[in-house]
């Protein structure tokens, strides 16, 4: 390919560079994050017409901020978890501050992941919503996500349910249903534990990676 459309910088983390593992061993970790040097990296990248544009992901509302602190480029996109079951009000706001897209990632809690969850497409209230506007749960949980402006992210090789998922684009939902989602527990189901630990990750917890976020 001569360039591609979109970059992202995946996780806020630096590993070493001979790291390739999906998961992170304990040993691949770099104390230090170097921020500055890897959006300056991805603006040359976007200078060069490597890529269309650059983004990030798994960003925090307070990692985005730092980011517009020293970028020339601000970030095209924040790709990030959200669904009905969490919803990231807080970073949606900001980010539409910037002009910097939401795409949401598992917008359906990840079922079939080994880290997802079905907890968003068998939510009662999602199934209530659902067959009171003879759609499905997967549809209902995609739409939401479209109303907040967000994109989102679905992945199935299973033609069936590639036409369910198209099916979204044709429901709507009513004003209560928006309020009835936004009453919904919140759960973060992709937590980023394996970026976490003692001794050679930057983050001893979870509220650290999120920056108390989560």
């Amino acid at each position: 390919m001569e360039y591609i459309d979109m970059y992202l910088v995946h996780w806020p983390i630096k590993l070493k560079p001979w790291a390739c593992n999906a998961v992170p061993k304990e040993e691949d970790f770099e104390m230090q994050l170097d921020m500055e040097t890897t959006w300056e990296g991805m603006q040359k990248c976007l200078d060069r017409g490597l890529c269309r544009c650059i983004g990030v992901s798994n960003f925090s509302t307070k990692k985005i901020e730092h980011l517009l602190d020293f970028a020339s480029v601000p970030p095209a996109v924040n790709q990030v978890e959200m669904h009905p079951m969490w919803r990231q009000r807080k970073l949606r706001e900001i980010c539409g501050k910037h002009d910097i897209h939401v795409s949401g990632y598992s917008p359906l809690g990840g079922p079939g992941n080994a880290w997802g969850s079905t907890a968003v497409v068998k939510n009662p209230l999602i199934n209530s919503i659902a067959l009171k506007h003879k759609a499905t749960p997967a549809q209902v949980a995609l739409k939401w996500g479209l109303t907040r402006g967000a994109s989102v992210i679905v992945k199935s090789f299973n033609p069936d349910r590639l036409r369910e998922n198209m099916g979204s684009l044709d429901l709507k939902l009513d004003d209560e249903d928006l309020i009835e989602i936004e009453q919904l527990q919140e759960r973060k189901i992709m937590r980023g534990d394996f970026l976490v630990n003692n001794t050679t990750s930057p983050y001893k917890t979870l509220e650290e990676l999120w920056d108390y976020e989560i």
